[in-house]
């Protein structure tokens, strides 16, 4: 009887804990945002500026919990049929950093905006 080796299943372990890592870092940066600006009554563009930041990155966040979650069951699925793969994911990362790009481009567009207006 053929045998998966462990190393696989903690290769495995491992690319999940990181992808999650980075999903709750994102999550916890976006919560603080949201919360931040609504405890402290910020008022005007900045508020607005926070909360949009917020409401940007932590849907970002839950995608990168639900790819995370959907990759690592397909290839433990892969592993346990001892078929030969892909393992490799080529779309989905891509996708998500191209939306991480954008979002953060927004973001800093809709920060200048708001440091320009305060200035007049």
């Amino acid at each position: 009887m053929v045998r998966a080796e462990p190393k696989t299943f903690f290769a495995n372990e491992r690319t999940f804990l990181s992808w999650l890592n980075m999903a709750v870092t994102l999550g916890t940066i976006a919560s603080a945002m949201l919360g931040y600006s609504n405890k402290f009554g910020t008022e005007g563009q900045g508020a607005l500026t926070t909360s949009l930041i917020g409401l940007i990155l932590l849907p970002i966040a839950v995608c990168m919990v639900c790819y995370a979650t959907y990759s690592f069951h397909k290839r433990v699925g892969i592993i346990r049929r001892f078929e030969d793969g892909p393992f490799d994911e080529v779309k989905m990362p891509i996708a998500l950093a191209l939306i991480l790009i954008v979002a953060l481009w927004v973001i800093f567009l809709t920060s200048l905006v708001s440091y320009l207006q305060g200035k007049h």
